[in-house]
């Protein structure tokens, strides 16, 4: 979901060419999303029942997906914001980010009303659609969070400090975290998502300016030990929002790690189709809960059956919003819905 190219436009800036393992590992987190968000769907229509199955799921989940895209959009958007004038950056991250979580607040809002009683959370009248669109609702945080800390950054880089180096942005990062996680300042509806995840998004910034690429059988492992153990520790730590940003982070970038290797070298048709994912992945993460809660719905008066709800519900929130892509390309930009 990430909405900048890479780029250079310092000594700070390391330039490299599109890393394949970034688009992967994009799709990866898109297909994450839309079966999380189909997994929360099926748990609020009270069909799923089993309460530990339903935590060890989500948990697995929730634990790293947000990170990673956070941490993603880090990787290059300091090359991407030096690259530009200040008004330009501004108006693409309105363009890209305020404008699509405007229309699709109202869009998943009609959507709902339509659904009437199918709907878990049911909406009566058009009285529902009149509210501001902000502080961002539902799953819309996350592009408000990301127009906030892009334009923090953007701020900071071209009018404070000027382009930081990795250990700036990572020594940025460890402040933030434990700022958010012991201090109350800050955390309110407008912008509890941007400083909860800041944490990951300004270790994507001290990533980017590294070449920090894994090689060999070994990093694999250990990264897929850290990945396995850390998803394990997180249902024996008690809840706390230092020990969930920490665990994000660490495990977004054992993730990506583990992505790069086993891809390294291979274009395989399988890492092909995460990669298309996740190129399209801005547009699956807005239209996809409509998708993939009628399918719910439709399929819920044919049968409970868990597995079949999961696998068509995701089906359902990748491939509807692709039809919608081609089908606003045929007729004009899909800029025009936020794509």
């Amino acid at each position: 979901m990430a909405t900048q190219p890479s780029g250079t436009g310092s000594s700070w800036v390391v330039q490299a060419p599109r890393d394949l393992s970034m688009d992967v590992a994009k799709g990866i987190g898109i297909l994450l999303v839309v079966i999380g968000h189909a997994w929360r769907g099926l748990e609020a229509a009270g069909m799923i029942g089993d309460a530990r199955l339903f935590r060890l799921v989500d948990q697995v989940i929730y634990n790293f997906h947000m990170p990673l895209f956070f941490l993603l959009s880090g990787m290059t958007f300091q090359a991407w914001a030096l690259r530009r004038p200040v008004g330009e950056a501004v108006l693409s991250r309105v363009t890209r980010l305020l404008w699509p979580l405007v229309l699709w607040t109202y869009l998943f809002t009609a959507a709902r009303l339509a659904a009437g009683e199918a709907a878990n959370t049911q909406l009566s009248g058009p009285g529902a659609l009149l509210f501001w669109p902000l502080p961002p609702r539902d799953h819309f945080w996350f592009l408000w969070a990301l127009f906030l800390q892009h334009l923090a950054v953007l701020a900071l880089i071209r009018f404070a400090t000027g382009p930081l180096s990795a250990p700036a942005w990572a020594g940025l990062a460890a402040l933030v975290v434990l700022a958010s996680s012991f201090t109350p300042f800050g955390l309110n509806a407008w912008t509890v998502g941007a400083l909860t995840y800041a944490g990951a998004f300004l270790t994507g910034l001290a990533l980017g300016q590294t070449s920090w690429r894994p090689t060999g059988a070994p990093a694999f492992l250990f990264a897929l030990a850290v990945f396995v153990g850390l998803q394990a520790l997180s249902f024996r730590l008690p809840p706390s929002l230092l020990t969930s940003q920490l665990l994000g982070i660490a495990l977004s970038l054992a993730a990506l790690a583990m992505i790069h290797l086993l891809i390294a070298g291979s274009r395989s048709a399988a890492w092909r189709l995460l990669a298309w994912l996740g190129v399209s992945s801005m547009g699956i993460y807005l239209a996809h809960t409509i998708f993939s809660a009628g399918t719910r719905a439709v399929l819920a008066r044919i049968t409970p059956d868990l597995t079949l709800h999961v696998i068509l519900g995701t089906l359902a929130g990748i491939v509807g919003p692709l039809l919608l892509y081609t089908a606003i390309r045929r007729i004009g930009r899909p800029a025009w819905i936020g794509f």
